[in-house]
């Protein structure tokens, strides 16, 4: 007897999970979609599961609804007095989703009795909370006096967490009678800069030069990111001795 009982309940749950892929399959075409914007305090309210599925609330208890995540930790609670679906804690995108977008958080809504199931998906939307930064503040270009305007000096780019509308935008050079910067675009993306020589370089004249490279994003509030450029002008033998007076009587 009990080991027929046994069986039965291992039947039922065997029929359950079949049941559960059938309709996750059956649903993924065509899910729910929720979003909240990252870093919003937890208990925050997200959508009332009871309006969206068109039940009463004793209807909704009596169903026995509940908000399950395939494999990954539950970001969400189900209030069964009220029907609000709420975050359970505060989101970073970018411990979730890192630059991956959009991120999206997939989990479905089973009801018990009788059964229903049906995708979930929370979007998580990027705030500009991170400023870019240059993993290298300080940085040593050689420019050969020689060089004529219009040579270019790739530099190093500056990385920034947020995505979007909150990445980088383009880079800026502090004001000075040589260089501008230019901001380039590589194949993933990601923008980098470009020093650009706008008039010849005489090291007699001026050896070095001290720039400031900032980074800007196109958040609102922007937000931006400092490196210190050197530049070293390196001689080329451009002057040929001279004597101070053409003529000296001894």
């Amino acid at each position: 007897m009990e080991a027929s009982g046994k069986l039965i309940c291992r039947q039922r749950q065997v029929l359950f999970h079949f049941l559960l892929l059938g309709f996750s399959l059956a649903g993924a075409a065509e899910p729910r979609r929720y979003s909240v914007v990252e870093e919003t305090e937890g208990s925050s309210f997200v959508t009332n599961l009871a309006k969206d599925l068109g039940l009463e609330q004793r209807e909704f208890s009596r169903r026995g609804v509940r908000v399950v995540s395939r494999g990954n930790k539950l970001h969400l609670q189900l209030n069964q007095n009220t029907g609000d679906l709420l975050l359970n804690e505060k989101l970073d995108r970018e411990d979730l989703c890192g630059h991956t977008e959009p991120c999206v958080l997939h989990f479905q809504v089973l009801l018990e009795s009788p059964f229903e199931f049906f995708q979930a998906e929370l979007q998580v939307i990027d705030i500009n909370d991170h400023s870019p930064v240059f993993l290298d503040k300080e940085m040593l270009v050689k420019v050969s006096e020689s060089s004529p305007p219009g040579t270019t000096f790739p530099l190093k780019n500056a990385e920034d967490l947020d995505v979007g509308q909150n990445n980088i935008e383009n880079y800026i050079i502090s004001p000075n009678s040589y260089f501008r910067v230019l901001t380039r675009k590589r194949s993933d993306g990601r923008k980098y800069p470009e020093l650009v020589l706008d008039k010849a370089l005489d090291r007699e004249a001026e050896a070095e030069l001290r720039l400031t490279l900032t980074a800007l994003d196109r958040g609102s509030p922007p937000r931006s990111g400092t490196a210190q450029v050197y530049i070293e002008v390196v001689d080329v033998n451009d002057n040929a001795p001279e004597f101070e007076q053409p003529f000296y009587r001894v």
